[in-house]
């Protein structure tokens, strides 16, 4: 008599939800889109993954061919008759993945029709050695495998098309698909605007090593519901235009800065930003990418190339306004090169756009064996460090460390000046070993260990740890760096 009548009744329910038959669970899950029976899983222990069961086994086909000598005829015909006895019943997900010359373009065609007959919710295409530059989409040869969008399953959700050919109607409609990758897919400029209009849905697309395309626009309605972008290395692309995406929070580009971009009110929203420049090209392109990010207010999470803090620092130094990323929370820097020049730019980011709530600062230092300072060819007046803006920043990780100048003077102004540093993690670069393997390369001296052990501390509690043991469970929200520093 003294429990709560309502907790009672909310354990009550839970349990006779719980307690139903097996046969009516899996009715239930059949009813509900993939992502929302997965995470029916939370509901008790009863519930946890028997959303894969909801299908007649496999709910799940992956077809593999595999290369060389295993790739004969007589494998393709035995993955083919596998799939032929499955017959077309519901499935969660089905994948295909091939090398050139194993299957003809009425296999692919083939393949795509059971996936719409069987109502896929999933569909992943792949060809792998599909000429031209690897795997990065090189020009197209003539009779290279082709898919055309839309695929037919009423239910598709996600879909991830790798080296192959597409083309898209006008005026489809695709009401479920939310998700696109496409890897190393010959399409045109038309073709992409086909598809994101057809998807009134979409919330997340990315668009990797897709060289045919020069002009990525977005201006119609089909990307009102986009929430990620993602464009990697799209090399011929010079212009991006998303000017009609007011839900767009995360937006990651890596590769040769555009001529001419416009997001209008878009950027506003963005939260989740990634800029590299693709390498430590020499000099600056004209663009006017990067010299947006100051304005950007809602900014939670930020990576910057070093070409692209360049461009930062520059432009918020030549402007009257006062630029404050006050929502920041998170920064990483992809050093190419630590001299001086590098050095003043991390410092004049920091005193052109504070940011007085930033928590977690992530550097990549270059893998290189020399020390940039002693190779600066041209003389760079040294940048004073700022006074503040550091207060809270309790994280640091610095990937690469091999103890060099400039390294040293950064550790000792982020010691000085971050008054609540927790943690000051020191990782060793890692080297390629013969047989691929990876190791450590010569650890910290241990006069350098020593002398980083002595800085003065604002912070009291700060923890330097040389172990990196520790740092495989520190990382940045972009993990995924595409590039190689």
């Amino acid at each position: 008599m003294g429990g709560d009548p309502k907790r009672g009744r909310g354990r009550g329910e839970e349990d006779r939800i719980s307690e139903l038959p097996d046969a009516l669970r899996l009715q239930i899950l059949s009813l509900l889109p993939l992502k929302s029976a997965i995470r029916t899983g939370v509901l008790s222990s009863r519930w946890r993954d028997l959303w894969a069961q909801r299908w007649p086994e496999p709910s799940s086909v992956d077809v593999c061919f595999p290369s060389g000598a295993g790739a004969g005829a007589g494998a393709r015909a035995e993955l083919l008759a596998a799939v032929d006895r499955r017959g077309k019943r519901r499935m969660d997900c089905l994948s295909l993945a091939f090398h050139a010359g194993q299957l003809t373009p009425p296999d692919i065609k083939r393949f795509v029709e059971y996936a719409a007959a069987c109502d896929v919710e999933e569909l992943r295409l792949r060809l792998d050695g599909g000429g031209g530059r690897g795997s990065r989409g090189g020009t197209r040869r003539p009779g290279a495998p082709a898919v055309h969008f839309p695929i037919g399953s009423k239910l598709l959700a996600r879909l991830s098309v790798r080296g192959l050919h597409l083309t898209a109607s006008a005026n489809a409609m695709v009401a479920t698909l939310e998700v696109i990758h496409f890897h190393s897919v010959s399409l045109t400029d038309a073709a992409l605007k086909r598809v994101v209009a057809a998807c009134p849905r979409l919330r997340e697309l990315e668009l990797r090593y897709c060289r045919h395309l020069r002009r990525i626009d977005f201006t119609t309605d089909g990307a009102a519901n986009l929430k990620s972008l993602t464009v990697v290395d799209c090399s011929r692309a010079t212009e991006l235009r998303v000017p009609m995406a007011p839900r767009l929070r995360s937006f990651r580009f890596c590769g040769a800065f555009l001529c001419s971009n416009i997001f209008g009110s878009t950027a506003e929203c963005i939260e989740h930003l990634y800029l590299c420049s693709g390498g430590p090209e020499t000099g600056l392109p004209r663009t006017n990418l990067p010299s947006a990010v100051p304005r950007l207010s809602n900014l939670t999470v930020l990576t910057l190339c070093s070409i692209a803090l360049q461009y930062v620092s520059a432009s918020a130094a030549n402007t009257v306004t006062d630029w404050s990323m006050h929502s920041l929370r998170e920064l990483q820097l992809l050093m190419f090169g630590m001299a001086n020049s590098n050095l003043a730019d991390i410092y004049s980011f920091l005193k052109a756009c504070p940011c007085p709530q930033l928590e977690r600062l992530f550097l990549q230092l270059p893998t290189n064996t020399y020390d940039s300072f002693t190779t600066n060819y041209l003389a760079v007046a040294e940048e004073e460090p700022p006074e503040g803006g550091l207060e809270n920043l309790w994280l640091v990780k610095m990937t690469n460390f091999k103890g060099y100048r400039n390294e040293m003077r950064l550790v000792d102004f982020l010691l000085r000046k971050a008054s609540c540093l927790n943690k000051l993690v020191l990782v060793d670069p890692k080297e390629v070993h013969p047989q691929g393997l990876r190791k450590h390369s010569e650890a910290l001296p241990h006069f350098l260990k020593t002398d980083i052990l002595l800085v003065e501390r604002a912070s009291p509690s700060a923890e330097i740890i040389f172990d990196e043991s520790v740092s495989p469970q520190i990382q940045p929200l972009h993990s995924e760096i595409f590039v190689k520093i």
